[in-house]
């Protein structure tokens, strides 16, 4: 039996391509300008801008200069529209302060500025809105993240805030959430090229995998000794839309877990005792380590079932890919390609990693 497994890393890479591509630019509504501004003054911003969310509705008077983020993939989008963020909350796959290598490398090298304030939590998972404040930030980005009623509402006195579009940690599709973040900066032309580059690379990327076409996959989680479920991530989850990008199909059997999934999770689960139920070609997860990994590919259950079994597992332990696939950006996904194309060929054909 093969498996694979990565905890290998990869570099940002030169890759860039160009496509014409016809967009739908999240619009917000515009109210009042400043009499005294000028014409070309109000079409080169479009401030004020107000934005609608799950947790109320966000006017941004102005082009912020000085940007929080909080949650997941929202620094890479502010970054890769030209603004260094002055303050961010930890990224799971990051260094010892949460930054990411694709996001460190656009901060310091492309946009040549400093690293942000590493936003922290007290013991009682609290943000610290003493340093948020101390920052003075024009504005707080939180579109993917989990930010509660009376967060946001603290948050708000610091900053306008732009939360969720309709529940915690669910933003849409990488493109959505783009031009979400765009919307709020005002670079919504900037956003527009930068999604066509990525999707140039995806492009690129399947016509390179024709083998990918037709085939399924479920994306799931480690199984450790003594659990009875298999954790399935559903269709609207990013790291699964990231897979169908790339050709492969979501597995047939989602009817089915989607039962399962309950008020605004991300994922639903499969018994082990059914797991022969769950059709699909190839497996792909991730886990917290190694050892998960082992537990997860020799488990009695899951190591008889048919993507398993026929050596079409791939699981992802290293953070940094971990993250990098699992919360697809227009910086991300360049980093991630060149190494992780290799490996998901290399599963679907059922041949080991490395060889």
């Amino acid at each position: 039996m093969q498996f694979r497994t990565t905890t290998r890393r990869s570099r940002l890479t030169a890759l860039a391509a160009a496509t014409a591509l016809s967009a739908l630019v999240l619009a917000g509504c515009s109210a009042p300008a400043d009499e005294n501004a000028s014409d070309s003054d109000r079409s080169a911003e479009g401030f004020p801008v107000t934005m609608t969310h799950a947790l109320g509705e966000t006017v941004i008077p102005e082009k912020p200069e000085r940007v929080v983020t909080i949650g997941w993939m929202t620094q890479d989008l502010v970054a890769g529209l030209g603004i260094a963020p002055v303050g961010t909350t930890a990224q799971w796959g990051g260094d010892d302060n949460g930054h990411t290598p694709w996001f460190k490398e656009q901060v310091t090298e492309v946009l040549g500025e400093e690293l942000p304030a590493d936003i922290t939590y007290d013991d009682a998972g609290e943000i610290n809105f003493e340093q948020i404040l101390e920052l003075d930030p024009d504005v707080i980005l939180a579109p993917h993240s989990g930010v509660s009623e009376v967060e946001y509402e603290r948050l708000s006195e610091i900053a306008p805030v732009v939360a969720y579009e309709k529940q915690t940690w669910a933003s849409g599709p990488w493109q959505d959430l783009t031009r979400t973040v765009a919307t709020a900066l005002g670079e919504s032309e900037l956003a527009e090229e930068k999604i066509a580059e990525t999707e140039a690379l995806l492009a690129e990327a399947r016509e390179s995998h024709p083998e990918f076409e037709g085939v399924t996959f479920v994306y799931g989680m480690g199984v450790r000794d003594g659990a009875t479920d298999f954790g399935v991530y559903v269709e609207s989850d990013p790291r699964v839309r990231f897979l169908t990008e790339l050709g492969l199909s979501n597995t047939t059997s989602m009817s089915d877990i989607l039962g399962t999934v309950a008020g605004d999770d991300w994922f639903g689960a499969v018994s082990l005792e059914q797991l022969d139920t769950l059709k699909a070609d190839v497996f792909i997860g991730w886990a917290n380590d190694e050892a998960e990994i082992q537990e997860t590919l020799t488990h009695p259950m899951v190591s008889r079932w048919a993507p398993v079994a026929n050596g079409k597992a791939l699981m992802i332990s290293d953070p940094e890919m971990g993250m990098a696939t699992n919360s697809p950006t227009i910086l991300s996904v360049p980093w991630a390609l060149p190494t992780f194309l290799p490996m998901l060929a290399d599963t679907v054909a059922g041949q080991e990693t490395g060889k």
